[in-house]
């Protein structure tokens, strides 16, 4: 399994854009509304959801500068100071090392002591990184340099009581800023994160190291942080949110303890945690003490937009990027649309080569002499007969076709085929706009720039690796693809089924291999959760029930239909296909490491 996952195509990156940028481009949605609630949250959704956008913008800075249509309205209702943490990179990357060398054969006692330091001071270090977000914040809030025109929870503190205050802090840090100034004690816990992955680095080469750190707790240090700057502030009830952001890249012993704090924890301390659909050992519920759902915490699963809210969404930020590129018209309008079905054609021509069909019809007495689309015994039926009469020829044969059918083509179901990922839309928009401002972006020019990502995440998803008896499966994406192809053959068959099968439930009886293999193609997008109100789950398999469907951007490439299809067992499914005797497994290049979300950057 590599970690250098290929990008699709160029897109937005909401980790790497300047804040002003971001505020910017930001278009508000009923996501955005629940995570501004002052209330803990866990938001869930693979990469390039929109998770680093909706946080980054509850950062105190954000809401400062943002200045665009309703931005005065959510500085009045948020009433806390957002930290936004970034998971460092290059801290995983350390630790990743220590695991492979703590999960080697022929690790020494001395080697394993060596590695057991190195990762203590991995913990310590996030640590320190979460304290330097924290007081880049409270740098932010006291400066008296920077010119804030909105004063969004802007603070005027005195010389002496940041004096003094920085001098607490001092203490509670382990650390001595040159001045006691808090742009000072921030350049010191800079200075002293440094120093820490020095050392661990050291540890992790082989040298020896003496670790002179003090034990410290995240959730202790936070709490006592957030006490002593309020009290500083004159804020006796000043709310503060931790927005985690990644945590993917975080192992479990450094989420977990978060997600248990939810509930009972400090009363002015909120937090926010971006969590991916998948996680082997995470539990949300997994004792008496821990956070349950809505009582403590809200929920957001951003994999469960439906299509009216997504078209919402998807029209205001695709507009956005149009008349940022001087084109004004209605977005709708710069897309050629397909023709309507046309459904007594679709019917007759399909009657007259499709003996299951025809028989379909006669048995329920819906044989017409003019078949209309307004018609309700017939709706149901009519994109599959669409799609079905579109792919067979005169003598009822699968027509060797390279494009797919114009049903998947027009803005509405280009925007649907990508999930309204907004990175995923956002790259779109910008290959489409040069081909807008000469004319219509045909329905060849859709359809192929969706086959273009379409490959790209075929690319993407090939690059998870599975172990298996069979040659056949050798990643996600092989283990996908039999799917959508038994998916396809439910629709395209000999057999005509008015209600083909095009999704699967999994249930607590499912073997931990598969249940990995299905957290893995959920964390990269390749499946979609459609049946889960918390939206995630993990190898423990608490009350496990969960509906899943293969995402929209298969369905141009293996002619399925883009609506939510009836549902089977996915152990049916597995026993119905090559997959039944294939014995398949993530491979991992580690033991005892997270399934990723699988980087989608489009630049």
């Amino acid at each position: 399994m590599h970690t250098n996952i290929p990008s699709i195509s160029e897109s937005f990156n909401a980790k790497t854009t300047s804040t002003e940028e971001l505020c910017n481009t930001f278009i508000t949605n009923d996501f955005f509304d629940q995570l501004a609630c002052p209330n803990n949250s866990i938001m869930i959704g693979p990469r390039g959801s929109g998770k680093t956008t909706l946080m980054r913008m509850l950062e105190v800075e954000s809401l400062e500068i943002w200045n665009r249509e309703n931005s005065d309205k959510y500085r009045d209702i948020i009433d806390f100071s957002g930290v936004f943490i970034p998971t460092d990179r290059y801290w995983k990357k350390q630790y990743e090392k220590i695991q492979e060398v703590i999960n080697s054969s022929n690790i020494t006692q001395v080697e394993r002591e060596r590695m057991d330091k190195a990762l203590y001071l991995l913990d310590v270090l996030f640590i320190y990184h979460v304290i330097e977000q924290f007081l880049s914040v409270v740098n932010y809030r006291c400066s008296r340099i920077v010119n804030k025109k909105n004063k969004f929870r802007s603070v005027d503190i005195s010389k002496e009581d940041e004096m003094e205050l920085v001098l607490e802090l001092s203490s509670l840090y382990g650390c001595t800023p040159k001045i006691n100034s808090i742009r000072s004690l921030f350049s010191s816990i800079v200075i002293k994160k440094q120093d820490i992955s020095k050392s661990a680095n050291r540890l992790i080469k082989g040298s020896d190291e003496t670790c002179d750190l003090d034990e410290i707790s995240l959730i202790e240090i936070l709490n006592s942080s957030v006490s002593i700057v309020n009290n500083y502030l004159n804020e006796s009830h000043g709310k503060w949110a931790f927005l985690f952001d990644e945590l993917e890249l975080a192992p479990d012993l450094i989420i977990q303890p978060l997600v248990d704090e939810m509930r009972g924890g400090h009363k002015d301390i909120i937090y926010k945690l971006a969590l991916s659909p998948y996680h082997q050992d995470i539990s949300i519920t997994h004792n008496t003490d821990s956070s349950m759902k809505e009582q403590d915490l809200n929920y957001i699963n951003l994999t469960g937009l439906n299509d009216k809210e997504g078209s919402k969404f998807a029209k205001q930020l695709c507009t956005s990027l149009f008349v940022r590129k001087g084109l004004f018209e209605n977005i709708e309008n710069y897309f050629e649309s397909p023709k309507p079905t046309n459904i007594d054609k679709d019917f007759k021509e399909l009657i007259s080569k499709d003996e299951y069909f025809r028989l379909y019809l006669e048995d329920r007495n819906l044989i017409r002499d003019e078949y209309r689309a307004n018609d309700s015994l017939l709706r149901k039926v009519k994109f599959i007969a669409h799609l079905r009469n579109y792919k067979r020829d005169e003598n009822n044969q699968i027509k060797r076709r390279r494009r797919p059918a114009d049903y998947y083509a027009g803005f509405d179901h280009i925007c649907k085929a990508v999930e309204y990922n907004p990175r995923m839309l956002i790259g779109l928009m910008n290959k489409f706009i040069p081909i807008a401002k000469e004319g219509k972006v045909s329905l060849a020019a859709q359809l192929n720039s969706l086959d273009e990502y379409f490959q790209s995440f075929k690319a993407l998803l090939s690059t998870i690796a599975l172990d298996s008896n069979n040659s056949k499966f050798n990643n996600i994406y092989d283990f996908i693809d039999e799917i959508a192809n038994y998916f396809n053959n439910e629709i395209y068959g000999v057999e005509f089924k008015s209600e083909p099968k095009g999704s699967f439930i999994i249930n607590d009886k499912i073997n931990e291999g598969l249940l990995e293999i299905v957290g893995y193609a959920l964390n990269a997008g390749a499946l979609i959760s459609v049946d889960t109100d918390i939206g995630t789950f993990n190898k423990k398999k608490e009350g496990l029930r969960n509906v899943c469907r293969l995402s929209y951007m298969f369905s141009h490439s293996y002619g399925l239909l883009m609506t939510r299809q009836k549902e089977m067992d996915l152990d049916e499914l597995i026993y119905s296909t090559a997959l039944n005797k294939a014995n398949v497994n993530i491979v991992k290049l580690f033991k005892n490491t997270n399934p990723k979300q699988y980087n989608l950057e489009l630049k």
